[in-house]
C-alpha cells in the first residue's frame, strides 16, 4: 500500500475590473495575473452585475466611475445593497471628495496613478505574495 499526498487545486483569487477602456481591462489583467488573481472584467456597471451574482467569492472590485449604460457610482450602490463590506478601490481622472458618503466604503485612487500604488492598495484588501515566475520556454 502506498500513501500519497492529496493535492488541493490551487485556487486564484477573483477580482472584478469595471472600465469601459479595454486597453485598460487587459493592463489590468496583465499586471495582477502573476500575482495568482483570476481577473475578471466589465465594460460597464450593467455587464458587471451578472459577474458579481455568479461569482460570491470576488475579493475586490476595482471601479472606473465615467462609463456609458451603468455608471460606476450607480453600480457601487447596487453592489452596496448586496455586499456592504467588500472593498472597492475606485479610480477616477476627476478630483472626488474622500467625504462623499456616496462612495463610501471605497478607496479613490486617482489618475495619473503608480502601479505600485495599486499593488499596494491590491495587497492591503487582498495579501499579495511574489509574483509566479513566468513557466521559462526552452
Amino acid at each position: 500500500m502506498s500513501i500519497r499526498a492529496r493535492r488541493t487545486p490551487f485556487k486564484l483569487r477573483k477580482l472584478l475590473v469595471i472600465d469601459d477602456d479595454a486597453r485598460l481591462l487587459a493592463s489590468y489583467r496583465d499586471l495582477l495575473s502573476p500575482y495568482g488573481f483570476e481577473v475578471l472584467t466589465a465594460n460597464d456597471g450593467e455587464q458587471a452585475i451578472p459577474i458579481v451574482e455568479k461569482n460570491p467569492d470576488i475579493l475586490l472590485v476595482i471601479l472606473d466611475l465615467a462609463m456609458p449604460r451603468m455608471d460606476g457610482r450607480e453600480w457601487l450602490r447596487w453592489f452596496r445593497d448586496m455586499r456592504k463590506d467588500s472593498p472597492v478601490i475606485i479610480i477616477s481622472a476627476y478630483k472626488l471628495d474622500a467625504g462623499d458618503a456616496e462612495l463610501k466604503p471605497a478607496v479613490i485612487l486617482e489618475k495619473p496613478f503608480h502601479v505600485a500604488e495599486l499593488l499596494d492598495l491590491v495587497g492591503l484588501f487582498c495579501g499579495l505574495g511574489t509574483p509566479m515566475a513566468p513557466a521559462r520556454t526552452t
